[in-house]
């Protein structure tokens, strides 16, 4: 089985396209683990459209328990300084990447998944290199397999828009954390 830690709908479009002209859709799971998400509005608003996406596809989607408090202490354990110190795809996302990937590999081998990807990965405004490098690390400290999609972030980006017009799927203003967040 494979495992596929969903961001946000937009973003998993293209990967869910791609995955299924190889695979069946009983063949893979939705793993939305996100608990950088604030406020709760918003994280309702990005599950409501991921649960519309799994939906559409007939995929399993699993909810992860959302752990804010744990997400915050994990920044600021592993920050020199506080997280609203930093600018966006500095240290602070990359920590934040750390605690989501690490969440994703532990559910998939608890749960008998091989293999298992994220939808961070094609992200034109994410650091991809690190966000690979860091699942290829935790893939083999669990015993996983990675996978690594070809697409590169621009053609990703251009297919999340040609599908999303399709669905109409919520698409958010910004990453997701309250550090990040603009009224």
């Amino acid at each position: 089985m494979f495992l596929l830690h969903t961001c946000c709908a937009p973003c998993a479009l293209p990967l869910i396209d791609s995955l299924l002209r190889e695979r069946k859709p009983k063949d893979f799971c939705l793993f939305f683990s996100n608990s950088n998400i604030f406020p709760d509005e918003e994280y309702q608003r990005r599950f409501q459209a991921v649960q519309t996406l799994a939906s559409y596809y007939q995929l399993t989607l699993v909810e992860d328990q959302r752990e804010h408090q744990e997400w915050l202490t994990y920044l600021r354990q592993n920050l020199a300084k506080p997280p609203a110190n930093y600018q966006e795809n500095q240290a602070r996302c990359l920590r934040c990447f750390e605690f989501r990937l690490q969440r994703t590999v532990q559910f998939a081998q608890a749960n008998h998944f091989q293999e298992f990807a994220t939808s961070l990965s094609i992200n034109l405004y994410k650091d991809t290199n690190f966000i690979n490098n860091y699942s290829q690390k935790l893939a083999q400290q669990f015993g996983l397999k990675y996978y690594q999609f070809s697409l590169t972030p621009q053609l990703a980006h251009q297919k999340e828009r040609v599908l999303n017009q399709k669905l109409h799927l919520y698409h958010q203003k910004y990453c997701g954390c309250e550090f990040s967040y603009k009224n």
